[in-house]
């Protein structure tokens, strides 16, 4: 069924936020020919560039409060989270120009096209759906919020360096956060349930995709107004190794060690709190609850995308 409270794009405005720090990010030339071709089909596009931590956040809550129809984040997950962040309970849409190091929402929409251009193409003819956020404390996350080993991993990685070596510095940083990393005692409540023990990471997805690798979270949907938990148990080097060994095959939820719960919201209860990472980025803050905000945010899609990670094709607004 159609959503008759999806926004129309009458008007032809868009704000396009582009990190300049990202991985990847497009060549100038490449840029240039998407603001080009946007102005050929009669679109005003302001570009805006980042220059610090959060101020995309800022920019995109700046563009829905002037009621745009899209705002375009061109960067890596971190700059996406922070759009997503600034757009969160407007009716402006969000789209993307894929850079950065995975660009997991690209992943989700199936959108492999390298090209600014073919990105912008994609969007102003897609289609409108509402989906879900997560949200830990006051920040919101598209895709997946996570505790404890990965959290640890990404704190140690400057985004100097993340910029210039992507995956590779993750990479490095795996293996020496791995070989130190115990587990901690944490309670955690979801669905009535308390669950007690020594815990290595505890992921909460909103979508599937999780570092480019794999899937955590296999079942999880955006726009089903739950979020997917899951929780690695464990302590020391060899449970760390062996979770990691599974869960890039996909076969983590095979062992007794590993917890798998869909729910509206989960608390953690600990002595020290564990790391936290939203969307790929360490944040400096772990708030002890995790909830689902329902229909929180408009993206905006390839025409006739069909992917699992939506639970009712039928509800796609078209172009308007």
């Amino acid at each position: 069924m159609t959503d008759r409270h999806a926004p129309r794009r009458e008007r032809k405005e868009a704000v396009v936020i582009v990190n300049p720090a990202a991985h990847n990010l497009p060549s100038s030339k490449r840029l240039q020919e998407a603001s080009d071709w946007l102005r050929g089909e009669g679109w005003e596009v302001e570009w805006q560039r980042t220059e610090a931590p959060g101020q995309a956040t800022a920019m995109a809550a700046a563009a829905a409060a002037r009621g745009l129809p899209i705002v375009f984040a061109c960067g890596g997950d971190g700059t996406l989270n922070e759009v997503v962040n600034g757009l969160a309970g407007s009716d402006t849409a969000l789209a993307l120009i894929p850079a950065g190091t995975v660009n997991l929402w690209a992943r989700e929409l199936r959108i492999h096209k390298k090209k600014p251009l073919d990105a912008v193409r994609l969007a102003i003819g897609g289609d409108l759906r509402r989906v879900d956020l997560g949200r830990a404390g006051s920040r919101y996350f598209l895709c997946v919020a996570s505790y404890g080993i990965d959290a640890a991993v990404t704190a140690g990685v400057a985004h100097p360096i993340k910029a210039r070596f992507g995956a590779i510095a993750y990479a490095l940083a795996s293996l020496r956060v791995a070989l130190r990393y115990r587990g901690t005692p944490v309670t955690i409540r979801v669905n009535g349930e308390e669950l007690s023990g020594d815990t290595l990471m505890v992921i909460a997805g909103n979508a599937r995709q999780y570092a480019g690798l794999t899937q955590i979270v296999p079942e999880a949907i955006v726009d089903d107004g739950m979020l997917d938990f899951c929780i690695f148990l464990g302590r020391g080097k060899a449970a760390v190794v062996r979770h990691a060994l599974r869960a890039l095959f996909r076969l983590h939820r095979l062992s007794r060690k590993v917890l798998y719960r869909r729910a509206e919201r989960m608390t953690l209860s600990w002595q020290a709190p564990l790391p936290l990472q939203i969307d790929g980025d360490f944040v400096p803050e772990s708030p002890a609850e995790i909830t689902v905000a329902k229909g929180a945010l408009w993206a905006v899609i390839p025409a006739g995308a069909r992917t699992a990670i939506f639970s009712d094709e039928s509800a796609l607004q078209p172009k308007s």
